[in-house]
């Protein structure tokens, strides 16, 4: 979430910034014409002159308030958001309650990929009641950035409403609600993005997957194309792409695409164990367990990561590891695919097929299922490919 880079302004707004300079060339002591022409270079992306005029004002007063937030305001502009954080802490010693320093503030963190230190300030705006598209915006993206799905959800929960037209914000809703397993508010919430922008990237990477999910390949592809045509490192796309490849039986494109989104989203657990089911295909174990140590890493009590690991100790013919691992991931999740997946290889090694294959068609009635979607169809063709049935 960064602000619009506004090296070619329109015209208008140029003409209007042109126009107040001159006219405080004529008057350099009216004070309100002085700040009118500030916010007009601001809004015109005349964001050296704004540096400029803040850093002549903090020569003669370094703790100056609006020279020090005029500064930041710029260093946003120019997308430099680590010059932004010290200017911007100095006006919040001085002016705690400033709402757009605390949203500024949050602003440089978050786009520094410094989620835990965005979150005190946003925190703090969302707590003295501001409930603007773009602190609900960065709040819900930056719980879900840390994880805190559960949080984010609440936000969104408790927010339903404010700012429903705002496709930023309701690509953001859609975001959660997909990775909380709640595909029909995802759903709802990713159209409400595309109808205010239809080239929304989380609208588009959301409504994609769910089109998987509903095996609708052809539409699920391009949406994720358009998403990469508009910003080509959309992490969420190129996992999109992968596993369309992997379900036409695409490997080559699907392990250069997944490898791809993970690389420029290494901390989302999900992409991890498709392309390691992926690998599996492949008949890589060694590089399906590196990723599933990754996903590891990320969250030990991931029911699928058990169950994957133990899906391949299975396929090795250890035994003993396997069923240690299926024992874990059953105990996180009852329902968890992997490991029935893993069981089932076990089955059919001592030579009961029919039971494997009674095993497999049960794991097969929650293929249908949004939750279940891709992972359960990966590790069917897995399943067959093995030979457990």
């Amino acid at each position: 979430m960064e602000p619009t880079k506004n090296n070619h302004a329109p015209a208008g707004k140029r003409d209007r910034f042109l126009r107040l300079q001159s006219l405080l060339q004529q008057d350099p002591e009216n004070k309100h014409l002085a700040r009118d022409l500030v916010d007009a270079a601001l809004r015109a992306g005349e964001f050296e002159f704004v540096a400029e005029r803040a850093t002549g004002l903090l020569n003669a007063n370094p703790a100056d308030p609006q020279g020090l937030f005029d500064l930041a305001s710029a260093r946003i502009g120019q997308r430099d958001y680590r010059a932004a954080i010290e200017p911007l802490r100095r006006v919040l010693e001085q002016l705690p309650g400033l709402a757009a320093a605390r949203l500024n503030l949050g602003l440089s963190h978050y786009c520094l990929g410094e989620f835990a230190d965005a979150l005190v300030p946003l925190d703090e705006a969302y707590a003295a009641g501001e409930r603007s598209a773009s602190v609900l915006r960065l709040l819900v993206s930056t719980y879900h950035h840390l994880g805190r799905i559960d949080e984010a959800l609440a936000l969104c929960e408790a927010n339903p409403a404010p700012h429903g037209a705002d496709a930023g914000l309701a690509g953001a809703y859609a975001l959660v609600y997909l990775d909380a397993d709640e595909a029909e508010p995802a759903g709802v919430w990713a159209e409400r993005a595309l109808a205010q922008n239809p080239d929304s990237i989380d609208g588009l990477v959301v409504a994609g997957t769910l089109d998987i999910l509903d095996m609708q390949a052809p539409r699920a592809r391009a949406r994720f194309e358009r998403a990469l045509e508009i910003a080509s490192t959309t992490a969420r796309a190129w996992i999109g792409l992968g596993t369309l490849d992997l379900l036409a039986n695409d490997l080559s494109n699907a392990l250069s695409n997944l490898k791809r989104g993970v690389q420029l989203m290494p901390g989302h657990v999900g992409s991890w164990q498709v392309l390691a089911w992926a690998q599996m295909m492949s008949q890589d174990l060694d590089g399906a367990e590196a990723s599933l140590q990754r996903a590891l890493e990320i969250d030990h009590n991931f029911a699928e990561t058990h169950g994957g690991l133990a899906s391949i100790a299975a396929l090795r013919g250890r035994s003993e590891e396997a069923e240690r691992g299926i024992e874990v991931a059953l105990r996180l999740d009852e329902n968890c695919l992997s490991a029935q997946f893993a069981r089932s290889v076990l089955i059919g090694s001592t030579g009961k097929p029919s039971e494997a294959r009674h095993l497999i068609r049960r794991t097969a009635t929650g293929f249908s299922s949004r939750k279940a979607g891709v992972l359960a169809r990966v590790i069917e063709r897995i399943n067959r490919d093995s030979g457990a049935a």
